[in-house]
C-alpha cells in the first residue's frame, strides 16, 4: 500500500500538484489520469522521490518515505520495480542481460542464479526463449515491453510503477500488455501505479483511477464507476472523441 497525505509540489513559485491524498491498494491497479499538463507525471515523479514535495506525507506501507533520508530512500527504492515510456533498455545487452542487470547491481547471486531469475522473468511474461539471446533493436516494440516488465519484477518489487506502458504500441499489443501488467499485480500482490492516457487501460484493469485536474484530485473510483461519474471534468476527459460519446449513451 502507498497512502499521500496532502501532497503539494511547485516549481518556481508554479503550484503543480495541489493537496493531495489518496491510498494505492496492494494487489490492484492503481492508476493515474488526466489531460495533458494536469500533474500526473509530476506526482508519479514524487511518489518514488526523483521530485521533493514541498510539504505533505508519502508513505509505502506505515514507513513515511517523504522524510526519510538518501539511504532509507535507496533501501525502500530496492523494493521498487519501473517500467519507463521508451521502455530504456541498454542497446548492447541482449534481452537476457538486461533483465539479469539488477541482479548483478543489487544481490550477490551467482551467475547461474542470476540466469535462472531472469529466464524465470521472461517466461513468466510470455517471452519466447529465443528472443533471450536478441539485442533489443531486433525484437517488437510489443517484446520490448515484455522485457522491460521482466526486469521490473526481478528482484520480486513489493510496488511497481509504470509510465505509459502501452505508449507506441498497436491497440492488440496493448490490451496485452494490460492483461499481463494486470495479471502480474495480482499474482505478486504488488501495488502497482500506472500513469496513462490509454482509455482502454482504464476500463480493461482500472481496479483504482485517480483522476488529476490542474494539479487536483478530482475524483477517484475504479473502472466500474468511472462512466457514470458525476463529474464534468471526467466526462470532458472521456468523451472528447465520437467513439466514447456513442458509449457513453448507452449508459
Amino acid at each position: 500500500m502507498i497512502e499521500l497525505q496532502n501532497v503539494c509540489k511547485s516549481f518556481e513559485g508554479r503550484e503543480v500538484l495541489k493537496h493531495i491524498s489518496i491510498t494505492f491498494e496492494t494487489g490492484k491497479t492503481n492508476l493515474i489520469i488526466g489531460l495533458s499538463g494536469s500533474g500526473k507525471t509530476v506526482l508519479l515523479k514524487s511518489i518514488i522521490g526523483l521530485h521533493n514535495i514541498d510539504s505533505g506525507k508519502i508513505f509505502y506501507d506505515s514507513r513515511e518515505f517523504s522524510s526519510m533520508n538518501s539511504l532509507q530512500k535507496k533501501e525502500i527504492r530496492q523494493e521498487m520495480g519501473m517500467v519507463f515510456q521508451a521502455g530504456a533498455l541498454f542497446d548492447s545487452l541482449t534481452v537476457e542481460q538486461n533483465v539479469m542487470f539488477p541482479l548483478e547491481m543489487f544481490t550477490n547471486f551467482s551467475q547461474k542464479e542470476r540466469k535462472e531469475r531472469a529466464d524465470f522473468c521472461l517466461n513468466r511474461v510470455n517471452l519466447s526463449k529465443n528472443a533471450y539471446s536478441l539485442f533489443p533493436s531486433e525484437i517488437s516494440g510489443g517484446m520490448q515491453k515484455r522485457t522491460a516488465i521482466a526486469r521490473a519484477i526481478v528482484l520480486n518489487p513489493k510496488y511497481l510503477f509504470c509510465d505509459e506502458p502501452n505508449s507506441g504500441l498497436d491497440p492488440q499489443t496493448s490490451i496485452v500488455i494490460d492483461s499481463l501488467i494486470y495479471e502480474l499485480t495480482a499474482e505478486f500482490h504488488i501495488t502497482t501505479i500506472i500513469n496513462t492516457h490509454d482509455m482502454n487501460s482504464v476500463l480493461e484493469i482500472g481496479d483504482k483511477i485517480l483522476f488529476i485536474y490542474k494539479g487536483e484530485k478530482s475524483w477517484e473510483g475504479s473502472k466500474n464507476e468511472i462512466l457514470t461519474a458525476e463529474n464534468s471534468y471526467i466526462e470532458e476527459f472521456l468523451f472528447a472523441s465520437s467513439l466514447m460519446k456513442k458509449i457513453k449513451n448507452r449508459f
